[in-house]
């Protein structure tokens, strides 16, 4: 078989969901599940109305960061920070 054959043959199992595969978490993190989720965002919006009735406003930072930003605040040998490629050329992490 080509290659076209051997891709249009995975591509035929994954479309069927003839492929199991269980995503592997990375270490530290978690996925919540709808159950969890609904319960998770019943707690936020309670902190978020507490918050906001003393005077709170929310932000949303980005996730990433460039790398320049987080190594002046942690310091450059924190564990906090996890470096990502990136294709344009900058530096970028996560914190």
């Amino acid at each position: 078989p080509t290659n076209i054959d051997k891709m249009e043959e995975i591509i035929g199992k994954l479309l069927s969901g003839g492929v199991q595969r269980k995503p592997k978490i990375a270490k530290g993190t978690r996925d919540y599940l709808p159950e969890q989720m609904m319960i998770r965002d019943q707690a936020f919006q309670i902190i978020r109305r507490v918050f906001k009735s003393h005077g709170a406003v929310e932000i949303d930072t980005p996730v990433f960061e460039l790398k320049d930003t987080l190594t002046g605040k942690y310091g450059e040998d924190s564990k906090l920070i996890y470096d990502l490629a990136d294709q344009g050329g900058e530096l970028l992490a996560l914190r």
